[in-house]
């Protein structure tokens, strides 16, 4: 996407990093180190160690700055360095380093769709580095787990250290209202507060609603469509729904198969691939929605609204809502905001979300494999992990660290109520594009191109159904 999403690297980083292994048992890709880490008994070290955490620079990077300050006071000897560099060079850094058997990096962090690239350079931490129950499993599941091609065991290869999901933001102050949720039942029959929807057409009739019939906006819900990486993210958003719904598709899954998720059928025969799952009438349906929902964007679309983007223009308060990752929340928060204490984020229509999750794990080069686990654990920890909203605004991981956000009451409410949503869409957050080795070189352009075209054009189901097609037919030689 564009300076800091959650989901892409650059193409040019995926091209000659990714070694893909086809494992038929399952039907994934995996590619894994079998080196682990010893025990995280916290230790004290006699001799001098710093330990080097690379990342993207983001609000966050000075909440780890002050945890690795906490970190060594409590470790005598210990220093952690937290390097931050723009979104689109670190992995780049952090993946040449690696090539070397560098130790340069201890700590190497990455994001779910990027872990194909630094896979084979992380350690095992095994199933004890992490509380499952205070973890949401869709965050660690997408990005930090992984099963080794030789033992068939899975790996835990990172910790996802904050609650970064793609759902939907809405203005409380207007979807909560009494009076406008009377006048909206009475023509729709459905609630207008977005936690009560059971399909994705109470999104649209809620678009004809307030800017139609009532004026309230200018713009509906804004839907990202953004040609470059974005359809991808917001695709399966809306794809969801009917995958969900359709044993046929998910094979009995939640999510579907592990890296190849949604956007694949969710089993496989033969010990072969799965097929593509969007090419039907269900993907044609889901795709004219998107159609749809894109009326009530800035026009042309996918101008203005992308990662980066989309956030500011929700704060101008011109849109009723927004389908977007959380970390454009500090758009919503800044000087600039005209939505500040007005807004909420829910689930999609039907109880679930999308990940777009933020993990650290250890170099296999690393000297220091033991305290550059319990440091990524002392991230994670519930204290530790409250600060990052306390201190940034960003959204912690931690169950119990939701908790104790909940019982301080220095927080005003609707941020504490703001902090339970986004921890909700964490829980539920299965909705997710496929994780392959080919993701970045060839699957999002030749899903994104087709669909764009289409979004372009007259919204026909005979096009929609051209274009799914096209997609698929390209997704079957991309992933053999």
């Amino acid at each position: 996407m564009k300076t800091k999403t959650r989901k892409a690297v650059s193409t040019a980083v995926s091209i000659g990093i990714i070694v893909i292994i086809l494992i038929a048992g399952i039907a994934a890709y995996y590619l894994y180190s079998t080196t682990s880490s010893t025990s995280s008994t916290p230790t004290t070290s006699s001799q001098p160690v710093t330990l080097t955490l690379i990342t993207f620079t983001d609000p966050a990077t000075a909440w780890m700055q002050s945890a690795a300050a906490q970190f060594g006071a409590l470790h005598p000897g210990v220093t952690v360095n937290v390097v931050g560099q723009s979104f689109g060079s670190y992995l780049q850094t952090e993946v040449t380093a690696e090539q070397t058997g560098s130790s340069t990096y201890d700590i190497l962090g990455y994001t779910s769709t990027s872990s194909h690239s630094v896979l084979s350079y992380l350690v095992d931490m095994g199933a004890s580095s992490y509380n499952s129950s205070d973890i949401p499993g869709p965050q660690i599941n997408f990005g930090g787990i992984f099963q080794n091609a030789t033992s068939g065991k899975s790996m835990v290869v990172g910790l996802p250290w904050d609650s970064a999901t793609f759902t939907l933001f809405y203005r409380t102050d207007v979807f909560d209202d009494p009076v406008l949720n009377a006048t909206f039942y009475s023509l729709y029959g459905v609630s207008l507060d977005p936690h009560g929807w059971n399909s994705w057409q109470d999104a649209l009739y809620a678009d004809n609603f307030l800017v139609n019939v009532q004026h309230r906006f200018q713009y509906g819900i804004l839907t990202d469509a953004q040609e470059a990486h974005d359809i991808i993210d917001t695709f399966p958003a809306l794809w969801g729904y009917n995958y969900s719904r359709d044993a046929s598709l998910n094979g009995g899954t939640q999510g579907g198969l592990t890296n190849y998720n949604i956007m694949f059928k969710g089993s496989t025969s033969g010990g072969m691939a799965p097929a593509p799952s969007f090419n039907n009438t269900n993907g044609v349906k889901t795709l004219q929605l998107y159609y749809n929902l894109l009326k009530y964007d800035p026009q042309p679309f996918g101008t203005e609204i992308n990662y980066g983007l989309i956030g500011t223009t929700f704060a101008s308060g011109k849109a009723a809502g927004a389908i977007m990752f959380t970390p454009e929340n500090s758009a919503l928060v800044g000087s600039n905001s005209n939505v500040t204490g007005k807004y909420s984020v829910a689930e999609f229509p039907g109880g679930y979300s999308e990940t777009g999750t933020d993990l650290l794990g250890v170099s296999k080069y690393s000297q220091h494999q033991q305290l550059a686990e319990e440091f990524i654990q002392y991230l994670v920890s519930p204290k530790v992990n409250a600060q990052l909203f306390i201190k940034e605004g960003e959204f912690p991981i931690s169950k119990q660290a939701v908790a104790i956000l909940q019982a301080n009451s220095t927080i005003p409410q609707w941020e504490r109520t703001l902090v339970k949503n986004v921890f909700a869409t964490a829980a539920t957050a299965w909705a997710n594009p496929p994780n392959l080795g080919p993701t970045y070189t060839t699957l999002i352009p030749d899903f994104n191109t087709p669909i764009y075209t289409y979004l372009q054009g007259d919204g026909s189901a005979t096009s929609a159904m051209a274009a799914l097609n096209q997609a698929a037919a390209a997704w079957v030689k991309d992933v053999g």
